[in-house]
This record gives C-alpha cells, structure tokens and sequence, in this order.
C-alpha cells in the first residue's frame, strides 16, 4: 500500500475545516463569548484527526456500512475528547449526543451530495468522450 502524503494533507486540512466551521457554530448557538488558545488548538488537531478518519471511505474494505459505523463511532470519540478536553458539554448526555448525531447526519449529507455530483459529472463526460470517439 502506497502512502499518498498529498491526500493525507488534504484531508487533514479539510477536517480541520469542517471541524473549525462546526465548532463555530457550536459556540454561536450555545452563546458562548470566549474560548482559549488551548481550547481553539484542540479544536484544530481533533479536526486534523477527524479529517484523517474520514480516509477511511478510501479503502476497499471493509463494506461501506462497517465504513460509516466505525466512522461514526471514532468520529463521536474524538468529538467527546474535545469536548472533554475543552470543559464544554458533558458528552455523556443525551441532548450531546442528538446533536452530534444530527450534526454528523448533515455533513455526511453534504458530503455525500458533493461527492454524487462530482461522480455524476465525471461519469457524464465519459459518457461524452465515449460518444466523440464513436
């Protein structure tokens, strides 16, 4: 198995992204004012390694809903730690983890979505170039 430095960059970067904009929002709708320079540090490389996760969806096995479970279940991990590590929620409760779930729901939709409408867009210029050659 060949290590692509490039992909793992860039999916710790997208994880970093993702992870910066949710926390935001996070802490907009909880109303909280302040957060620390170790609380926002945390919140970088937890998301780092969420991005890091997500290459999971890289592999060819295991199937793709053991993919999504361990996924899910090492994405709430590092959710709880952060929380944990940033004196937030307590992420034992149920109302955290609704909203973990909810919010794990709509970025894996987004996801989805975007990477349906790259593939359909491939796959429809394939379609082209096979009817030019023909």
């Amino acid at each position: 198995m060949k290590i692509d430095i490039r992909k793992i960059v860039i999916y710790a970067i997208v994880g970093v992204g993702f992870g910066g904009v949710v926390y935001v929002l996070s802490l907009l709708s909880g109303g909280v004012q302040m957060q620390t320079v170790s609380q926002i540090v945390n919140v970088v490389w937890i998301s780092g390694l969420i991005g890091l996760v997500t290459m999971i969806y890289e592999l060819e096995s295991p199937p793709l809903l053991w993919q999504i479970l361990l996924h899910f279940i090492a994405i709430y991990g590092l959710i709880f730690l952060m929380n944990k590590l940033n004196h937030l929620v307590n992420p034992l409760s149920v109302n955290f983890f609704a909203g973990f779930v909810m919010t794990y729901l709509v970025i894996w939709f987004v996801v989805y979505i975007t990477f349906f409408r790259r593939v359909s867009r491939i796959n429809r210029k394939l379609q082209e170039n096979r009817e030019n050659k023909s």
